[in-house]
């Protein structure tokens, strides 16, 4: 129980920071998108690039966290298709519902989290990878998790899109992700440390300092988000999304990870990530493709108060 509360309360004490000074307007939508776009274009690719960068090892670990993220994300995709097409929910609302039981906010939310488990695990907790290998394959396999996100989302987003003036581009997606500054990040991290570079100590520190503000930035503009949701009057669709993102994914990724021999805090940190409540970001893209917005907002909302129980029973049992 001390490991939740060491580690969980604390992510969700900022995100609850940026609703109370949303509330009392203390932020507004400007400094709020100040905040996202920083941590987003910013803090989170120097610190992925400085902790890539340095790194020594992770590589074979971080192939098995991705493949079981991906695979755990994509049976919740199915689990959400599945829900939308036996429900016969509306075709409009079908994409917002099968995003947000996929997509997690592994960045802003799924690191931090995990960086402070890792921290306060027990020695006994280690098996064959150390805490650094850990680290540093978890960061490693957000790259690729991370692109079948975007794919997936956008994929049935477009596909359940009534709207006959909606205009889609596959080239611009690939151009979105081709240029996502987080990826590009990974890149230049994973670059680095295979030629064996050298970060020069004034760089490397100038990513620190930057980095360190990527997640606090980030969680308070998340709660400054959800502040100003406004929730749907419809209730099953979010509390199913929610339901198949915060349970069904990662009882599929424990499931998934045990085959590919992940154990101990292994298991734990791949688990953690696949039980990240939807993203914010799901909410933005399904407004910009002219899908059910007020459905993905509401599944957002829903996920994260949802995860807070989810995530500390899974940190325990798991």
């Amino acid at each position: 129980m001390q490991i939740v509360i060491n580690s969980l309360v604390p992510i969700f004490a900022v995100i609850g920071l940026g609703i109370l000074l949303r509330k009392r307007e203390f932020l507004n939508s400007d400094s709020t998108q100040g905040f996202n776009r920083f941590a987003y274009f910013f803090g989170l690719p120097l610190f992925l690039f400085y902790k890539l960068g340095n790194a020594t090892s992770g590589d074979g670990l971080a192939n098995r966290f991705s493949a079981t993220l991906i695979l755990a994300t994509a049976v919740a995709m199915v689990c959400g298709w599945g829900v939308a097409t036996l429900r016969k929910t509306q075709f409009a609302s079908r994409g917002a519902l099968i995003q947000a039981s996929l997509r997690g906010n592994l960045a802003f939310m799924g690191v931090p989290l995990v960086l402070f488990v890792l921290a306060d695990l027990p020695a006994e907790a280690w098996l064959a990878q150390s805490k650094t290998e850990i680290e540093t394959a978890m960061l490693l396999s957000l790259a690729p998790v991370i692109i079948f996100f975007n794919f997936a989302s956008v994929l049935f987003l477009a596909i359940y899109n009534d709207d006959s003036e909606s205009k889609f581009s596959w080239l611009s997606v690939l151009g979105n992700v081709a240029t996502n500054p987080i990826l590009l990040a990974c890149v230049a991290g994973m670059f680095v440390q295979k030629l064996e570079w050298a970060i020069p100590v004034s760089l490397n520190r100038s990513c620190e300092v930057v980095g360190a503000a990527a997640f606090p930035m980030a969680l308070v503009g998340i709660g400054s988000q959800l502040a100003t949701v406004r929730l749907s009057e419809r209730w099953v669709e979010p509390a199913i999304s929610s339901f198949i993102k915060c349970v069904v994914c990662p009882a599929a990724g424990w499931a998934i990870a045990s085959q590919f021999g992940l154990g101990g805090a292994e298991r734990l940190v791949v688990v953690i990530l696949a039980a990240t409540p939807t993203a914010v970001s799901s909410y933005v893209l399904a407004e910009q493709m002219n899908a059910d917005a007020e459905l993905a907002a509401s599944s957002v909302v829903f996920a994260t108060s949802f995860s807070v129980v989810t995530l500390s029973i899974l940190m325990v049992a798991v």
